[in-house]
């Protein structure tokens, strides 16, 4: 039911997401009223507005976490983390590893 759900998120067009509440609906009618209780235009893609038609789902959060850690990212895996936990720790988002 997993795999379907987000396979009816991903619809990029209203006849794919159609399609996919019609699989929904072969393993379970009821999983199908109660998802339809929420509007498609908050979570599927087909309803979104035109940039948003692609796989890749980045964001700002995601490239600054990235950027924060990227010197962090070269050493070995137990120094990574411990330089990861201890900037968590202090709260120095703007500081360099």
């Amino acid at each position: 039911m997993k795999k379907l759900l987000w396979w009816s998120a991903w619809s990029t067009y209203e006849e794919e997401f159609h399609d996919q509440l019609k699989n929904i609906g072969s393993v379970s009618e009821q999983a199908v009223e109660d998802l339809l209780w929420y509007p498609a235009q908050c979570w599927c893609r087909a309803y979104f507005d035109a940039i948003c038609k692609n796989q890749g789902c980045d964001n700002d959060f995601t490239e600054s976490f990235n950027k924060w850690i990227l010197k962090a990212r070269t050493q070995p895996i137990i120094k990574m983390f411990e330089n990861v936990r201890i900037k968590a720790s202090s709260g120095l988002v703007g500081s360099r590893l």
